[in-house]
């Protein structure tokens, strides 16, 4: 008798560990990934109708669709990129996958926006905007991870948001301090050893915790990379534990039960990133019909993210949607097609390029370091 794609095993029977799972060919991560994205364009969608500080409607005892969304990346990102290093512990190959991933698209978007979009939707004439050292700034907080929260000059005026053309680029500077701390448990030999990574996340969340406290005045940066911590570290501890931990719905039902307990208390948000990790592991892979065509399917999310925000920023600009529904409607096809094009014409092809960016890293060092011995 053929096995029902949708029937889910009971908890208490054994089911296969997250090693298993993960040795496999297909998931359905880069899927996940996409409505992560689409999550946070959906949250976004009021923020730029209705300005910063105005609570988004999308939420769950106060924690908004956007805000969880971006967490489901971090745990995403903590499983995988651990696992990626783990599997070929070669740094110099790490470091050049993750400019790779990150910057080519990265570099198109504050070009286009520096010199071709910001143009058109700047209040300045346009001789005097390209005179503007502005725009030059704006390019090099971009590129270096900076104050992301601003634009070109004088963009978008009139706005709900005026003067913001990549406020969801923010994140990203946690994205790539992930990466680095990544590579240095991996140099330490820590990201082998599951009492150590364990008591990590732990520490992770009691400074998250102290953190929210309010017992100190901390910079925002702190506070940021205290709550990106917590659901990083918990993907990369999942890694770190793969052959015991056991993909069971039963199991992740209780999770939601348990995490719903704590209601809106200040702790509902780290019980909130066990029913994400639970939610991604168990979607991820699910033997749900087509999955292994959805495996395969491009991945648009990261375009999809970094251009979502000018994409109904224009949409209110130009008048073409004034409410959030009709910016959702017409944002969520427009960010696909241009995170295709990223996709196909940058994004991909610079992924390519890995080993042999690799190679040339590895020669450059050796030129300059004569007893340098490569990975």
């Amino acid at each position: 008798m053929r096995k029902n794609p949708f029937q889910i095993e009971p908890f208490w029977q054994n089911s296969q560990t997250l090693g298993q799972a993960l040795s496999g060919s297909a998931n359905l991560f880069t899927p996940l990934r996409m409505l992560m994205a689409l999550g946070v364009l959906l949250g976004h969608s009021y923020v730029v109708v209705s300005g910063q500080g105005v609570p988004e409607p999308l939420s769950l005892f106060g924690w908004t669709i956007s805000y969880v969304a971006v967490n489901g990346f971090f745990i995403l990102s903590g499983l995988l990129i651990t696992r990626s290093l783990d599997r070929n512990p070669d740094f110099i190959r790490f470091f050049a996958a993750r400019a790779l991933r990150l910057y080519p698209a990265l570099v198109a978007m504050a070009l286009l926006a520096a010199f071709i979009f910001g143009p058109i939707v700047s209040a300045m004439p346009i001789g005097v905007f390209f005179a503007d050292p502005l725009i030059w700034r704006y390019v090099l907080e971009v590129l270096t991870f900076g104050d992301t929260s601003g634009g070109p000059p004088q963009i978008f005026m009139g706005n709900p948001n005026e003067g913001e053309w990549s406020a969801s680029l923010w994140t990203l500077r946690y994205e790539a301090i992930a990466y680095a701390g990544t590579a240095v448990l991996a140099a330490l030999g820590l990201s082998k050893k599951r009492t150590a990574m364990l008591g990590l996340f732990v520490t992770s969340v009691a400074f998250y915790v102290f953190v929210r406290s309010d017992l100190l005045a901390l910079p925002e940066p702190l506070m940021h990379l205290s709550r990106f911590a917590v659901p990083y570290l918990l993907g990369a501890v999942l890694y770190v534990y793969r052959d015991t931990i056991r993909l069971s719905w039963g199991v992740g039902a209780i999770i939601c039960v348990v995490a719903l307990c704590f209601g809106p208390t200040a702790s509902f948000e780290i019980m909130l990133n066990f029913v994400l990790a639970a939610g991604i592991l168990l979607i991820g892979f699910a033997k749900i019909p087509g999955y292994k065509a959805l495996s395969n399917m491009p991945d648009f999310s990261y375009g999809v993210y970094i251009w979502q925000w000018p994409v109904m920023q224009a949409l209110w600009y130009f008048d073409l949607a004034r409410d959030p529904y009709s910016i959702m409607l017409m944002a969520i096809p427009a960010s696909i097609v241009v995170g295709a094009l990223s996709w196909y014409m940058l994004e991909k092809p610079a992924l390519v390029l890995k080993d042999p960016v690799a190679g040339w890293l590895r020669k450059l060092i050796s030129a300059r370091n004569p007893n340098h011995r490569a990975n």
